[in-house]
């Protein structure tokens, strides 16, 4: 506890959506530059601590301090600080972090994908702090920096499929399966497949539970 497919940042695990064309200006940008306590946007001298945090609660031996680790599934060092300087920098983007003082416990990134909805990606939560009620808090203001920054009533994300537990904890949480699956994006640096048959599933959660209408 995790668009053009450009890069590992922006796909799969650490994902989001591109294509949609609106232009922005950050510093005007709609949405809270701080927000509920602790958490804040992130500046580009986070970059390499936020690097650390995600590496850690997905690969390596560190992960397995927690739940949501990947290491078994997925080799590689996941994210570099060109990718995540790229989600702080790119318009449309909200790159969130929880800080306390004692350093990032967790972060999020999302990023307006048009027609009322935001993808959600690079959900890191330190290894230690998971099974606190941290992953909770970090979801619970992602939803409300999606409707306040981008006007978004329905959030998406892909999660690996073979990561079972950490689906049904979204679910949990209001997200559904779509039915929709994706391709799992092996990169010889970031994603390095450890087992076959590796995908994606799109999860959705409707903000308010504002469902279309049929």
């Amino acid at each position: 506890m995790l668009v053009i497919e450009a890069n590992l940042a922006t796909r799969g695990f650490a994902s989001c959506v591109v294509g949609h064309t609106q232009s922005y200006d950050h510093a005007s940008m709609p949405g809270r530059l701080h927000g509920a306590r602790g958490f804040r946007r992130a500046v580009a001298s986070d970059a390499p601590q936020l690097v650390m945090l995600v590496r850690s609660a997905y690969r390596g031996s560190v992960s397995r301090q927690g739940w949501t680790s990947e290491a078994d599934l997925v080799g590689g060092d996941r994210i570099d600080e060109g990718q995540v300087l790229d989600l702080i920098e790119r318009a449309g983007s909200v790159l969130l972090l929880l800080d306390e003082g004692d350093g990032v416990l967790a972060c999020c990134h999302l990023e307006d994908r048009g027609d009322g909805v935001a993808f959600f990606g690079t959900f890191a939560v330190e290894p230690r702090q998971q099974g606190r009620g941290v992953g909770r808090r970090v979801m619970a203001e992602a939803e409300e920096r999606a409707k306040d920054a981008f006007g978004a009533g329905a959030m998406e994300m892909t999660v690996l499929a073979q990561q079972e537990a950490l689906i049904r904890w979204y679910e949990r949480l209001g997200f559904r399966r779509t039915g929709e699956t994706r391709r799992f994006p092996a990169d010889a640096r970031h994603a390095i497949p450890r087992r076959d048959g590796l995908y994606f599933v799109v999860l959705r959660k409707y903000l308010n539970d504002e469902r279309p209408r049929q």
